[in-house]
């Protein structure tokens, strides 16, 4: 529909309605036009197969590890089946020969575990020496401002105690930042020749198993006098107080002290204690702090392989779900309209 305006010339009526909108402040958004699919695809064709790749994989690993729970769990239930409950681990009797037993006892080993040089002797079945070394590291940042982020990045750095030795010549400023090039003392862990609950030896993967280490705090100063102690920590270091890059500090611990009650299941042969292979060619050696039954045992034991289980699934899970949307790069193209009246 037309009019004429006052000079005589025609005019679109919805021309006057779109200047009245204008005059009152309010005008139309922009209009984005709808992306399809296929054109959406042309753009990012790559990531999308690499996230469709990455999400199956998921798939296949969720699959995988549900099935592998399921097996724990029915390789459980046959040893708990064919389990004989020891009385007495002071006596090995001929008929638990190759047989999967259970038992409580006192832990006990031939010769203590020593660190010489600090004065660190323990009756355990494991004893661990934690070194960190004094250096220099690199923190890298981008500065934001509002949803902009700047281009250029910033490096800071400082000096922590590290327990890996950190290649300073990766870093972007490396004058005046030099860390050593090898950590002159390593980290260990010593394991016990022989262990033992009654007559019973522990074999060497059980004695693995021992990992719920303690700290050890002693107030016993070392020999060395360049060795210095503070808190249960060994400092080879001029000041303790003021650490310079190079120095040295170690933490001892153990697991499994002598004397220590524990659970043991696992198949006995020629008097030491291996693991038992089930008809799913499932491994089960169980050992446990303190007096606990054999059904406590297992039932502890499915507790874990189910929580293990579900936090598996759920990291996966979310992991590639989480790849494939970053990875596909998807955008949702709507129209964007404003109130018009």
């Amino acid at each position: 529909m037309y009019r004429t305006n006052q000079n005589g010339q025609p005019q679109r009526l919805h021309t006057e309605r779109a200047h009245r909108n204008r005059s009152n402040g309010r005008q139309l958004g922009l209009v984005h036009v709808p992306m399809s699919v296929s054109e959406q695809f042309k753009e990012s064709w790559l990531t999308a197969i690499i996230g469709s790749i990455l999400f199956a994989v998921g798939m296949c690993l969720l699959f995988w590890n549900e099935g592998h729970a399921a097996k724990v769990a029915h390789s459980l239930d046959e040893a708990l089946r064919n389990v004989a409950v020891l009385s007495n681990p002071m006596k090995i009797l001929p008929e638990h020969e190759g047989r999967l037993v259970h038992f409580t006892g006192y832990i006990s080993v031939s010769e203590p575990l020593t660190e010489p040089d600090y004065g660190v002797v323990m009756a355990s079945v494991k004893l661990k020496r934690r070194v960190q070394m004094y250096q220099w590291i690199e923190i890298e940042e981008e500065r934001s401002f509002g949803e902009a982020t700047e281009d250029k990045k910033h490096y800071y750095y400082s000096t922590e105690w590290k327990d890996k030795l950190i290649d300073s010549d990766q870093f972007y400023i490396r004058t005046g930042h030099h860390n050593p090039k090898n950590i002159p003392i390593k980290s260990q862990v010593q394991i016990a020749d022989e262990v033992k609950i009654g007559a019973i030896t522990l074999g060497t993967e059980l004695k693995k198993k021992f990992n719920d280490f303690v700290e050890i705090t002693s107030d016993e100063r070392p020999e060395r006098r360049d060795i210095k102690m503070h808190s249960g920590l060994y400092y080879h270091s001029a000041d303790l107080w003021n650490p310079q890059v190079g120095d040295i500090r170690i933490q001892f611990s153990y697991a499994g002290k002598a004397d220590d009650i524990y659970s043991i299941v696992g198949l006995m042969i020629h008097g030491t204690i291996v693991p038992y292979i089930t008809s799913r060619g499932e491994e089960v050696l169980l050992q446990r702090k303190h007096k606990l039954s054999v059904d406590q045992m297992f039932h502890m034991e499915h507790v874990h392989n189910y929580w293990r289980t579900w936090t598996n699934s759920d990291v996966s899970s979310s992991n590639m779900l989480g790849e494939y949307i970053e990875d596909t790069d998807l955008e949702l193209y709507l129209p964007v309209w404003d109130n018009c009246n």
